[in-house]
């Protein structure tokens, strides 16, 4: 199968036992792709590195991790439905009444419990649902999401959710897209959600959010206190506010803060986040391991000295500590057109970038 699709330089059975092959080195990422469509069929996998000047090609079984236990995504996204909706009441429920009385005169609180529970889980889920479809575009072995939950008095009911890789890429084409498709989603969800907040946002007296914010009921904050995509919304002019009145952001625009925290943590190019996939696949093995250093810089001037420190924890405990996901295929470089996204994954991240 591999003179099949190679021009062999020698062939031998290495130290470990595995068929390995030294190929005449070419353009080989559509050839190698192939080759792993051929040893699928036999339970086999192959991955291919370049030793010194050498193409080097190994085979070898492909590892038997039984069937995925699908009731456990279940259950865990029933009681992330639970959690995040005991949150969302919270939000709303546990506000100070003249506050409520102000914002939602009138208006069914329920109402607003679920729209906020909605749009939290509904962006993880998005989010989610653009790493399914990658995975499945590019016929990868994935586990469904396995969202999760947190319990009061976690502020938002959830901690995300995170999809299992089964079996590495097959290239570094495929990683990037890995990596790139959930924050893609996940983003754009977001916006939505932020138009979806102005447009449903209160106008109230410039009088009473005076004196809202002399009880300390409300504040104004701006980038990088907020997330500047958010900001840029709101110098759009979405609504029109009468002349005395200012228009005040709710709970949903928290969901939409929640959102884009979401994207800035997963889209920093660190360990195997969202972000260490693109930087893996853009940059290569000691690239991503520079950028790393950058992205736990950013945390760590950001303020999230916590979120910083449970992944250098999960990182340290891990088989390959300093390691990102490796593409079997190791030696073609990644498509220009993703070159190019990659642009907008920065993009995002400025967009999405808030202090604590």
């Amino acid at each position: 199968m591999v003179e099949y699709r190679f021009t062999l330089m020698d062939a031998y059975v290495d130290v470990q036992g595995l068929p390995t092959f030294i190929v005449v080195q070419e353009a080989i990422k559509d050839k190698f792709r192939e080759l792993l469509l051929d040893l699928a069929n036999h339970n086999l996998m192959a991955k291919i590195r370049r030793v010194q000047d050498k193409l080097v090609i190994s085979i070898f079984p492909k590892p038997n991790l039984g069937k995925p236990r699908k009731i456990i995504n279940l259950v865990l996204f029933l009681a992330t439905i639970v959690t995040v909706g005991i949150a969302s009441s919270a939000l709303i429920f546990n506000v100070d009444p003249r506050l409520t009385a102000a914002l939602f005169s009138g208006a069914d609180l329920n109402v607003q419990v679920a729209l906020i529970g909605a749009s939290i889980l509904g962006i993880v889920a998005i989010h989610e649902l653009g790493h399914v479809i990658a995975v499945r575009h590019h016929k990868m072995d994935a586990s469904l999401p396995y969202f999760v939950p947190a319990p009061p008095p976690i502020p938002i009911g959830t901690f995300g959710a995170v999809i299992s890789l089964r079996s590495p890429p097959a290239n570094r084409d495929q990683l990037f897209d890995l990596g790139f498709s959930g924050p893609l989603a996940g983003f754009m969800a977001t916006i939505c959600v932020g138009i979806f907040a102005i447009l449903t946002a209160p106008i109230i007296a410039e009088q009473t959010a005076s004196s809202l914010i002399a009880a300390n009921l409300l504040s104004s904050s701006s980038w990088p206190h907020m997330p500047l995509f958010l900001e840029l919304l709101g110098d759009l002019s979405l609504r029109t506010v009468p002349a005395g009145h200012v228009l005040v952001l709710t709970q949903v625009a928290f969901a939409a803060e929640v959102g884009a925290l979401i994207t800035f943590l997963n889209i920093l190019p660190v360990w195997q986040l969202d972000g260490g996939h693109i930087a893996r696949a853009t940059f290569g093995n000691q690239g991503h391991k520079f950028t790393a250093l950058v992205g736990f810089g950013v945390l760590f001037l950001a303020g999230y000295w916590g979120f910083a420190l449970l992944l250098l924890v999960f990182m340290f405990i891990s088989r390959r500590p300093l390691e990102g996901v490796e593409p079997l295929d190791d030696v073609s470089p990644l498509s220009k057109t993703r070159k190019a996204l990659f642009a907008l994954a920065l993009g995002m991240l400025v967009l999405s970038f808030v202090i604590l």
